[in-house]
């Protein structure tokens, strides 16, 4: 269900509005949501560490993009 709702959003973006580039970051601990991005084409491009605060703390966050015509 995931991944169809990020296919359809990366689709309207790219095609019908136009966005160049779009990013999309998860927690590096959130392994269904890496799987989700990279499934719908969205390329690891480095993590991000201590980026985020979360209930149980601070986490290093994994960067994904995906341009368009890529």
């Amino acid at each position: 269900m995931a991944s169809l709702a990020l296919a359809a959003l990366t689709a309207w973006a790219l095609d019908e509005i136009g966005f160049h580039r779009l990013e999309l970051d998860h927690s590096t601990r959130n392994t269904a949501s890496c799987g989700v991005a990279t499934k719908c084409g969205y390329l690891l491009e480095g993590t991000k560490r201590s980026a985020a605060v979360h209930d149980d703390g601070r986490h290093d966050m994994h960067l994904h993009a995906r341009i368009r015509g890529r």
